[in-house]
């Protein structure tokens, strides 16, 4: 199992990660922590996908094209005016790779502030309260046919 996560903001993808390292172990034999790629930002996530086969791929939307300078907790104001609706833009380039590759969103944004862009297979949430149940629930339901 090839996992990716792309993630630009510290807290969440250490939930994600969180997550990934409970979880995955669980559903797959022979995924171990740090089992995984990670991506920042957006082109950093779009050279991953261009270079390696996913089978899962956990994916933001609002995110900095490019490497912003800086992390979001070191400065928060640069760090936020570099966001950008991008990310399930990738969904596309995802998807022509390789059709199998299932997608979860992990955007906070709305149904409405998404409006327009491509849906990912999944969504979960990213905050710890809910993200290791979010992520064994969408599995059990690939491992229930979907993959």
């Amino acid at each position: 199992m090839k996992l990716l996560i792309v993630e630009d903001q510290e807290l969440p993808r250490e939930a994600l990660e969180y997550a990934v390292n409970n979880v995955m172990p669980k559903f797959y034999d022979g995924f171990s922590k740090g089992d995984y790629d990670s991506a920042h930002w957006y082109t950093e996530a779009e050279k991953l996908i261009t270079e390696k086969a996913y089978d899962l791929i956990l994916l933001d939307h609002r995110m900095p094209y490019k490497n912003p300078g800086c992390k979001d907790t070191e400065d928060t104001k640069k760090f936020t005016n570099a966001l950008q609706d991008i990310g399930y833009n990738l969904i596309k380039k995802i998807k022509a790779k390789n059709p199998k590759t299932i997608v979860i969103g992990t955007s906070s944004l709305s149904e409405h502030e998404l409006s327009g862009s491509t849906k990912p297979d999944f969504t979960m949430s990213k905050d710890f309260i809910r993200t290791e149940s979010n992520l064994e629930q969408i599995l059990a339901q690939m491992k229930g046919g979907i993959m």
